[in-house]
């Protein structure tokens, strides 16, 4: 009878485990690297085809499947974001993964939804904090931005409002590696606030400037809370704000324009930009949703669930008592009301660190001596 070979035995259950353990790390290796490309996959796909007026859903359903994979291995994996900057390191963004010259897109250093930081921080001390600012103007230093966009402000008498707006909407489009430049056009005093004329004096002050690819009509009170959601343009213009606070974060009816709004230049163009015949506030955004579709386009809507918008609390503007009036005149004069006939007088044009401020008189009464002309029974 042969002895027992007890060493061999023991080197053999070595072995064995040696083996599962190898296995296990390389099933693990795999997965780490599938969930990878399928996030890179979909964010890819989303942008390709948001540039071409379509949203998938089936990145939906590439995100659920990837979040659920994620919390199924979580007290497995531990996953290490390290291009995530802190927020006092914001300033030091940069593109390692830039190709050609070019900034990486989609960008790589993305947080994804973070709350509105609502606190009250005196200009000064905003001045301090985003020094890449220079007036008005920010532009990647270590690699040529995707596009070239201009943010417009519609704005009067708010603050408070626009140093919570600066502090929020920097760092986002900061991070997505944009250049652009911020324009606060803010009415004189005497007549009733005109939001789609101030949006048609900042579009033009802003070409003046420099050749933007985009311009983004953007709401002081309605701020992305995702970064995600991108400030560029595409074949269509892109609605924004698709679920925004003060709706419950849904989209209050189906043709809601409102809040931000991006379009490129030939885009504004050809919808003449906004009407210049509403004073007070409501119906130029409904007006702008026709004009879109007037002009063979299509409103898009970034991806459901990077579209969440916050909303800072402010005063209500008084409501335009002849906007419903204005709605049914401005199906005939479209083209002759916007762009095209736009007047008003440049007061003062100045270029500060964190935006650039327009201050602009809008004449009333010349404006609505024009509505009757364009309206009068005996023009063809």
């Amino acid at each position: 009878m042969k002895p027992l070979n007890i060493t061999s035995q023991a080197k053999s259950k070595r072995s064995d485990k040696s083996w599962y353990i190898l296995s296990a790390g390389l099933i693990i290796s795999v997965t780490v690297i599938f969930i990878l490309d399928l996030q890179f996959f979909a964010s890819t796909n989303f942008i390709r085809n948001t540039l071409n007026g379509k949203m998938l859903e089936v990145l939906s359903a590439a995100d659920n499947f990837t979040n659920r994979f994620i919390d199924t291995m979580k007290h497995k994996l531990i996953i290490i974001d390290s291009d995530i900057p802190d927020s006092a390191s914001e300033q030091h963004v940069t593109d390692r993964f830039s190709n050609h010259g070019n900034c990486t897109w989609p960008p790589l250093n993305l947080q994804g939804r973070t709350p509105l930081n609502r606190t009250d921080i005196p200009i000064e001390k905003l001045d301090k904090k985003y020094t890449f600012m220079a007036d008005g103007h920010y532009k990647p230093k270590n690699c040529t931005a995707y596009q070239k966009i201009a943010i417009v402000v519609p704005y009067r008498d708010r603050q408070l409002q626009l140093r919570i707006f600066l502090n929020n909407v920097i760092p986002r489009i900061h991070r997505q590696q944009l250049e652009f430049g911020i324009y606060i056009v803010e009415q004189t005093a005497g007549s009733l606030f005109n939001r789609g004329m101030l949006s048609n004096i900042g579009f033009v002050q802003a070409m003046k400037d420099m050749a933007y690819d985009c311009v983004v009509i953007h709401d002081l009170d309605i701020l992305p809370e995702d970064d995600r959601n991108f400030y560029i343009c595409g074949d269509n213009p892109i609605h924004m704000a698709t679920k925004v606070e003060k709706f419950k974060y849904r989209v209050p009816y189906h043709s809601f324009a409102g809040g931000i709004s991006t379009f490129s230049r030939k885009q504004y163009e050809d919808i003449n930009g906004f009407p210049n015949q509403f004073f007070g506030w409501g119906g130029e955004d409904d007006e702008l949703f026709a004009r879109i579709k007037r002009s063979n386009y299509k409103m898009t809507r970034p991806f459901d669930a990077h579209g969440h918008c916050g909303s800072v609390q402010h005063s209500g503007q008084r409501t335009g008592n002849d906007r419903m009036k204005m709605l049914q005149i401005s199906r005939k004069i479209w083209k002759q009301d916007g762009l095209t006939d736009l007047e008003y007088n440049l007061v003062e044009k100045r270029r500060k660190q964190l935006y650039v401020w327009v201050y602009a008189d809008i004449n009333m009464a010349k404006v609505r001596e024009k509505l009757k002309k364009l309206n009068s029974p005996s023009r063809k």
